[in-house]
């Protein structure tokens, strides 16, 4: 079965009046800067819905639901992992600073340039924020195990750390 891709660049004004819906995909390879952070296969994409509109207050927006498995490297044992992202968002469409400024509470902007909205951009964005900051696997499933270290303080066994600040703090006065 192929896939559709979504267009790289359409008129986000023009389908919010007509509430239209794009459903497709993105091929991860096209976008630089994520394909930077991730080990990247030649067929790996992005499946995306996205539906445009104008709610009551006037305000043209975009709900969207991507949804793709990345190859990431784990940062504590350099093996490569799956990281799946599956995220919910809706934007509000502005052409100025100022409209972003005002948008309510619950729509995130996404700015028009000249009355055009880069979709891979955008899809592109979503993703890195969804990034974690350090790739790396669960505890369980990573070959480097990591020791816990138990002080016994928790259990109200060993000596708390912080009484040598009580002390200090008797002395000032």
């Amino acid at each position: 079965m192929s896939e559709k891709f979504i267009p790289e660049h359409i008129d986000p004004f023009r389908y919010a009046e007509q509430s239209l819906c794009l459903k497709g995909a993105v091929n991860i390879a096209e976008m630089q800067r994520l394909s930077a952070t991730t080990v990247c296969a030649s067929g790996d994409t992005v499946a995306v819905d996205l539906q445009f509109g104008v709610d009551e207050q006037g305000i043209t927006f975009l709900k969207g639901r991507l949804a793709t498995k990345l190859t990431l490297q784990c940062q504590r044992c350099m093996e490569l992992y799956s990281y799946e992202i599956i995220s919910d968002f809706v934007l509000g469409i502005v052409d100025t600073l100022d409209e972003a400024n005002a948008l309510p509470e619950g729509y995130e902007p996404a700015l028009a340039k000249e009355g055009s909205l880069a979709l891979r951009e955008l899809i592109e964005d979503e993703i890195i924020l969804n990034l974690p900051i350090i790739p790396r696997h669960e505890p369980e499933d990573c070959k480097v195990k990591i020791p816990l270290i138990d002080s016994g303080w928790e259990q109200g066994k060993g000596e708390n750390p912080f009484r040598v600040l009580e002390s200090l703090k008797h002395k000032q006065r």
